[in-house]
């Protein structure tokens, strides 16, 4: 009965990233914990979590938003594993319901004030480096890395496709750690073989969603996703 829990959130959790190009991941972890255990479901996600953003990217190739692209790769990559070295002497409960807040009141700030808040670029390179260090302590720097992207890149689907190529990139370096660290067991190849069909319909769905819905709906789905994101950090 675990597994089929853990496929049906991965179903639903893999549709909302079809759709806005992150959160998938941080959405299936918790359960993924209680029902198959945290190391095989961090295994499992590295590569459902490759196979579906190349998927994305491939399809919209055209739309990769390069110049920020590049940006995000060199500046995420140096702070995740600075990120990784910090895992292991700081105290990380604490620092990850911190981030949660801070995730939490930007959503919040987003969805319920209509003025637009700009930051400056000194401060979006900090979000950028936070995003990096999140993702090596947490393996859940998407919220740090949407916050940029919502004020770098205005068009849904360049949004969308160029957090999905970032994450191929970074989810590829995680899966070749993970190989060296023998960490890709049976129980993570019998999960994979059926969530792999099961994100190809997700990648689809969520892709066939977010080209009927509007700039507007768009935005305000991304902020409700930093919210839950947020909340989901707090009490991790």
């Amino acid at each position: 009965m675990d597994r089929y829990i853990f496929w049906v959130v991965f179903f639903f959790a893999y549709t909302m990233q079809g759709i806005t190009g992150f959160a998938g991941n941080i959405f299936i972890m918790p359960v993924g914990a209680s029902t198959v255990g945290l190391s095989t479901t961090i295994a499992t996600v590295n590569i459902t979590g490759f196979l579906a953003c190349a998927l994305i990217a491939l399809t919209g190739l055209k739309h990769v938003a390069w110049r920020e692209f590049l940006r995000i790769i060199i500046i995420m990559t140096t702070f995740m594993f600075v990120g990784i070295w910090l895992d292991t002497i700081l105290p990380l409960p604490i620092l990850l319901k911190i981030f949660g807040v801070v995730v939490l009141l930007v959503g919040l700030q987003n969805l319920l004030i209509k003025r637009t808040v700009t930051l400056p670029e000194w401060l979006l390179n900090i979000v950028l480096m936070l995003a990096g260090l999140m993702q090596g302590m947490f393996v859940s720097g998407g919220a740090f890395l949407v916050i940029y992207v919502l004020q770098k890149i205005k068009n849904k689907e360049a949004f969308r496709v160029t957090l999905s190529l970032v994450w191929t990139v970074l989810n590829a370096i995680y899966a070749l750690f993970a190989l060296q660290a023998g960490e890709m067991t049976g129980d993570v190849a019998s999960l994979v073989v059926v969530c792999i069909p099961l994100l190809i319909v997700a990648t689809f769905l969520g892709s066939w969603i977010e080209k009927r819905m509007s700039q507007k709906v768009f935005l305000k789905m991304t902020y409700v996703m930093l919210i839950l994101i947020g909340i989901l950090l707090i009490f991790k």
